[in-house]
């Protein structure tokens, strides 16, 4: 078993719809795949932070969160969804489409480009392992053990490469075999420097990235008919998946937000016209972008709740130390502001208010905490 987080095979190919029993596995999966990386990437962030390169580690670092952020909101959409509605050939078929429809990550620029969950997961681990490389997180690793895994990684690309058929462009593939011919000259130079074999280690993973975002961009970038369809149904999965998490945060949390969440029914069918079409395409992003407000929206109400849940936490261990009573009932506080959060819907509001009393007082009277 691998000591870091290794993205989980997916319960089903594209266009198949994936058993019950291999959806739970890989929602479980998934979710300590989650866990792993994001403990990683914080000890990965205290690396970067004393490292003498830590501005040009930087833009990897915040490539590295802003895919793990996509990754973990489609996890939610996928719990929600599975957790609502269970069994049915059309619960599989949402969920298959949350699994290989495409993850639209933020910001828009070239780095964050269209990826289904699986290419997400991989190119997550794969700026992973180049930022371990370059932080020298596996130093204990031999000169010879880390060339072996370069050769595996070579071969590995070759064969996602040869699998493209001509996609990814020959860029990618000269920038493989230039990458190949450093892996022999240092294999040639005895006991090489390690600094040698880290730089090519960045190299092999920065082509792997390329190579995954350069099959998704080619796949994302068809203005034809059945791309439309395919975006047309991965847009319906997430609406049910959107509508399942906006009546988890109705039933569990107050106030509540409450947005419209379109319903892509209403476009219609797919036209074939070619004007009608690109039409349609550009509803179809509205719509998208749509329910990446609704989303995001409803699940900064989920994480408002985990943040006072985990302020009122730390406030239970504080008052637990402090051993002294004070003119102020901060246990009693405490016990109203969880009374609150424990509640169905919760009382933010009063939870917010009460903890952050709580958290004002403590720190004029420990002002070294």
């Amino acid at each position: 078993m691998s000591r870091y987080a290794v993205a989980p095979p997916p319960p089903a190919e594209p266009g198949m719809l994936p058993p019950d029993e291999a959806t739970d596995r890989y929602l479980s999966e998934l979710a300590r795949w989650r866990l792993r990386r994001e403990h990683e990437l914080r000890a990965l962030d205290e690396l970067t932070r004393s490292h003498g390169e830590r501005h040009a580690l930087e833009a990897d670092l915040t490539s590295s969160m802003t895919l793990f952020h996509a990754i973990a909101q489609r996890h939610d959409l996928l719990l929600a969804t599975w957790e609502d509605v269970q069994g049915g050939d059309g619960e599989r078929e949402w969920v298959a489409q949350l699994i290989w429809g495409v993850l639209e990550l933020p910001d828009g620029d070239a780095e964050a480009l269209a990826v289904s969950l699986p290419d997400a997961l991989r190119l997550s681990d794969a700026l992973a392992g180049s930022l371990r490389v370059r932080v020298d997180a596996d130093g204990e690793a031999t000169a010879e053990e880390r060339l072996a895994g370069l050769d595996d990684g070579l071969a590995r690309l070759r064969e996602a490469l040869a699998e493209q058929d001509g996609d990814a462009g020959e860029d990618l593939g000269a920038a493989l075999e230039d990458v190949a011919a450093q892996v022999e000259a240092l294999r040639g130079q005895g006991e090489p420097a390690l600094a040698e074999i880290g730089a090519t280690e960045s190299r092999l993973a920065a082509v792997e990235r390329e190579l995954i975002v350069a099959a998704a961009s080619h796949a994302h970038a068809r203005a034809d008919r059945e791309q439309a369809e395919a975006e047309r149904a991965h847009l319906v999965a997430r609406g049910e998946a959107v509508r399942s998490l906006a009546q988890r945060v109705l039933d569990d949390v107050r106030p509540a937000p409450r947005l419209g969440i379109p319903d892509v029914a209403a476009l219609g069918e797919v036209p074939e016209e070619e004007g009608a079409l690109e039409a349609y395409v550009t509803n179809l992003e509205r719509v998208g972008r749509a329910l990446d407000q609704a989303h995001a929206t409803y699940s900064a109400a989920l994480a408002e709740y985990a943040d006072l849940a985990d302020r009122a936490e730390r406030l239970a261990k504080t008052l637990a130390g402090c051993g002294a009573p004070t003119s102020v009932d901060l246990a009693g506080m405490l016990t109203a502001a969880k009374e609150s959060l424990h509640t169905r819907p919760a009382d933010i509001q009063r939870a917010s208010a009460l903890i952050a009393a709580q958290e004002a007082y403590l720190a004029q009277l420990r002002p070294d905490a």
